[in-house]
């Protein structure tokens, strides 16, 4: 649930955030704000996410605000909030209770009153899976001026952890997007907004997406990941476990080596291997060696294939 304050303060100023920009914005390069990776790439912007079927990426939030070289800091360039609002592909889950103002924020430098987030995975309630955040850096007494700096760098603030659906596929990108008029709370239309000066302006915004480069889906006892079940899996199941240093093979699937689906790659996955393939032993277990599948238990081990 948001992290909603009782305040009847904060609550007159968070909707004065959320409704449609009052103000249009002239032609300057202002406040804008982008979401992506943690770190920034050399054109100074999130980096792209990249994940895997099944797997897990963080989401983060930033604002940029240049220097509008006016006298004073109660001016268009120090923000006093915002309210951001992002739809995203329903092929991603927002999981609404990761979010967190881990350091680097620099929300939590300037220690923020107010912090309102939301996520809506719902696909069939009228419009598409979105989310918003909003930050007031004043919201309560004693009232000092305080706000969020100019700063060319973009700035992060907070974020947010996505799960990628199965039913993703290795290559799809998947759009994370700014967008404006989203109706998560079921109430109020909410806008890419932030406030100075007393006055809501319209941000600019810059997107991302999540890239699938690598896949969770693998035949269980291909521990090689050569796209068979031979004797090789089982000889590299003992070079995993017992040669890793002579022969430096790290499995790319350690689920694919798990034969027998215990949560453990050792002895007993060759043992297992070799009894199916020469002894008439018992096949490895879902999804099998034939089809492609996810790992089905829920393990410490991990798997990160190539797209094929």
């Amino acid at each position: 649930m948001a992290r909603v304050l009782l305040d009847v303060r904060r609550a007159i100023a968070l909707l004065a955030l959320a409704g449609a920009p009052s103000i249009a914005q002239e032609d300057l390069d202002g406040p804008s704000f982008f979401v992506g990776g943690e770190r920034l790439d050399k054109n100074l912007r999130p980096e792209i996410l990249r994940g895997s079927v099944g797997g897990v990426v963080s989401l983060s939030f930033f604002y940029g605000s240049p220097e509008d070289h006016l006298p004073g800091r109660t001016q268009y360039d120090h923000l006093q909030g915002f309210s951001m609002v992002v739809c995203y592909d329903c092929r991603l889950r927002c999981v609404e209770e990761s979010f967190s103002l881990a350091a680097p924020s620099i929300a939590t430098a300037v220690g923020v009153d107010f912090v309102a987030f939301q996520c809506d995975n719902d696909d069939f309630d009228g419009d598409a899976c979105e989310l918003s955040l909003a930050m007031l850096v004043e919201a309560e007494p004693p009232f000092e001026g305080m706000t969020f700096p100019p700063t060319i760098e973009p700035l992060r603030v907070a974020a947010v952890d996505f799960v990628i659906d199965d039913v993703a596929s290795c290559g799809d990108a998947l759009a994370i997007e700014f967008c404006n008029g989203a109706n998560i709370a079921g109430k109020v239309p909410l806008h890419n907004v932030y406030a100075a000066e007393n006055k809501s302006f319209p941000a600019g915004t810059f997107d991302t997406e999540v890239r699938i480069d690598s896949s969770a889906v693998f035949r269980r006892g291909d521990c090689n990941s050569d796209g068979g079940g031979n004797i090789s899996d089982a000889i590299a199941v003992l070079n995993a476990v017992f040669l890793d240093d002579f022969f430096g093979f790290v499995p790319a699937c350690e689920d694919a080596c798990d034969s027998n689906d215990d949560g453990r790659i050792d002895l007993s996955d060759t043992i297992s291997l070799l009894q199916w393939l020469f002894l008439r032993g018992s096949p490895p277990t879902s999804p099998g060696i034939v089809d492609r599948g996810t790992d089905p238990t829920d393990d410490t081990l991990s798997c990160s294939l190539p797209c094929e």
